[in-house]
């Protein structure tokens, strides 16, 4: 090598052994690259220099880059030992300590922590440089720092794409609701916003590994959380209803419940409406606790939809005599005939 000192360097045959020979195929003659001096010279003695360690000490320069920026970094993992991983960062070792690998992590086992090492020999990890000290050969790097740099990255994104919609994938399902991963980000699928009936088991709908379609709610930067919904992108039983439906028409309906101000009514496909105390007939003389009880059949008048708002406004006053003797009628005619009448 020409190092420009008037006499020529040499690179001894077992440094070039350290130097991987993929590398060495690319150098060309006429290539400037650091070497590190070995000896100093002493009259006509050969100028000893080192390729590997020149190279060592570039990536000693660019580990420090790294430090001090915060950039991510990939490595291939190398190595395993009782602390943690090596990994391969240029023609250095770094070193990445259990503690800072999530997925070693809760492993009370020494043989299962061993086998997970072992599994990722040969992976490649996104890591950030912890601590750089060349005197000391001691270049640390973090799995876990980097996952949670990444995922304020991916939070910040979210963030700004709250009330659009994404795809993710179901991790768990649980009784109140289902975790979906966004790319390193968990949301929350809470029970009240998988689909627009009322859901009693979460895991009749929804199962772990499958993709869902989300419209992201609200993101919470502190928890790293996100409140998303399967539901807002379904069609609304209420806007169907609308659809399908006018004021004016009559419809029958179940009695679900009955208060002081009325009855709550159940018509299509679980929409429930209020067939308000002023619209019951009776109410003059009764309450209307007295006039109807859960489980009733009632013929009602819609005199007003409200999809939006999600309220359906019912009437007994507004049905004709003559509408409720011929629904009455129908459904006598309809009703299946007592077994002991059938033999007779």
């Amino acid at each position: 090598a020409d190092v420009d000192a008037k006499r020529t360097a040499i690179v001894p045959p077992q440094d070039l052994a350290l130097i991987a020979e993929d590398h060495l195929a690319q150098l060309a003659v006429g290539d400037q690259v650091v070497f590190y001096v070995l000896r100093t010279p002493s009259g006509d003695d050969d100028l000893l220099v080192s390729l590997n360690k020149g190279l060592e000490q570039q990536d000693w320069v660019t580990a420090s880059k790294y430090l001090e920026s915060e950039e991510l970094v990939e490595a291939e993992v190398i190595g395993h030992n009782k602390g943690g991983l090596m990994v391969a960062f240029g023609h250095l070792r770094g070193f990445v300590p259990a503690s800072h690998v999530p997925q070693l992590q809760h492993l009370h086992s020494q043989e299962r922590v061993a086998s997970e090492k072992a599994k990722l020999v040969g992976q490649k990890l996104r890591l950030k440089v912890i601590d750089v000290n060349p005197q000391r050969r001691r270049l640390v790097l973090s799995v876990k720092k980097a996952q949670k740099e990444l995922r304020q990255k991916r939070l910040l994104e979210l963030q700004q794409a709250e009330g659009e919609t994404i795809t993710g994938r179901i991790t768990n399902v649980v009784k109140f609701g289902a975790f979906v991963d966004l790319d390193g980000i968990e949301g929350l699928i809470h029970i009240s916003e998988i689909a627009w009936h009322k859901v009693e088991r979460p895991g009749e709908i929804l199962t772990p590994g499958e993709e869902v379609e989300v419209k992201i709610l609200a993101v919470y930067s502190e928890r790293e959380r996100l409140s998303l919904s399967r539901k807002a992108l379904l069609p609304s039983p209420w806007d169907l209803f609308a659809q399908t439906h006018q004021e004016d028409e009559l419809v029958e309906g179940v009695v679900t419940s009955v208060v002081d101000f009325g009855a709550f009514v159940v018509i299509d496909d679980g929409i429930e409406g209020l067939l308000h105390a002023s619209e019951m007939r009776g109410t003059k003389d009764f309450a209307p606790q007295d006039i109807l009880i859960p489980g009733d059949i009632v013929l009602v008048r819609i005199i007003n939809i409200q999809p939006d708002e999600q309220r359906l406004a019912l009437s007994q006053k507004r049905v004709g005599q003559d509408e409720e003797m011929a629904w009455t009628f129908h459904r006598q005619q309809s009703l299946p005939v007592p077994a002991d009448e059938e033999e007779e």
